[in-house]
């Protein structure tokens, strides 16, 4: 089954993207040729696209730290309950399982004996995470102490400031560029749109056919 579902996802998968492509293909020839004939209405347009979005505004939630463990320590036991009774039902549906065939997606690429071993350690990194969620559920029934000083290590405050702050500036050497020579930049860009998007129907052609 999961073979059957492989070999109908991947055709589909591979020809929403041809597709995707296509059309992008054409929608850049027409903007390259609107920029080759000097069109007031394209430079309008890539004049209006040039607008500068805080990225830093956007990802603020994700840069401040949120504390929860006070809210749900004071429903410690239905959460240490449910918690180590997941990872027990898991370890129960894990023992006897063969993860074999959900590896299939890469048969072809891998020989079986692989497979196989992927299979196994995926399954044994499942069991041990499993073995770490009753674990945790324990500490939150019996030694909330305990896991609130192992939290004191283990929560650390990382700021995205820093690896964010490139995508705050703006960068238009490339955008200047094509509106200084909007007849090279749009007969080139008709060219490549033009070869991209013969490539993507012969494609569509191999798939369909």
């Amino acid at each position: 089954m999961n073979s059957l579902l492989s070999q109908v996802s991947y055709p589909v998968f591979l020809y929403m993207t041809f597709q995707f492509f296509l059309i992008a293909s054409v929608f850049s020839f027409f903007v390259g040729i609107a920029l080759a004939l000097r069109s007031q209405k394209a430079l309008r347009f890539f004049d209006l696209m040039n607008r500068w979005v805080s990225v830093r505004k956007m990802m603020k939630p994700l840069s401040e730290p949120h504390y929860i463990e006070p809210a749900l320590l004071k429903r410690r036991a239905i959460l240490g309950t449910t918690i180590m009774a997941g990872g027990l039902v898991s370890i129960l549906l894990l023992a006897n399982a063969d993860l074999t065939p959900t590896l299939s997606l890469f048969e072809g690429s891998l020989t079986d004996s692989e497979i196989t071993g992927v299979a196994g350690n995926l399954k044994g990194f499942l069991l041990v995470g499993n073995v770490v969620c009753m674990l945790v559920g324990a500490l939150v029934l019996f030694s909330p102490h305990v896991l609130t000083s192992i939290e004191g290590y283990t929560d650390r405050w990382f700021t995205m400031r820093k690896t964010m702050q490139p995508l705050d500036k703006m960068h238009m050497d490339v955008d200047c560029w094509v509106l200084k020579h909007p007849t090279s930049a749009g007969i080139s860009l008709s060219i490549l749109s033009l070869s991209a998007g013969m490539l993507m129907l012969n494609q569509l052609h191999n798939i369909t056919a």
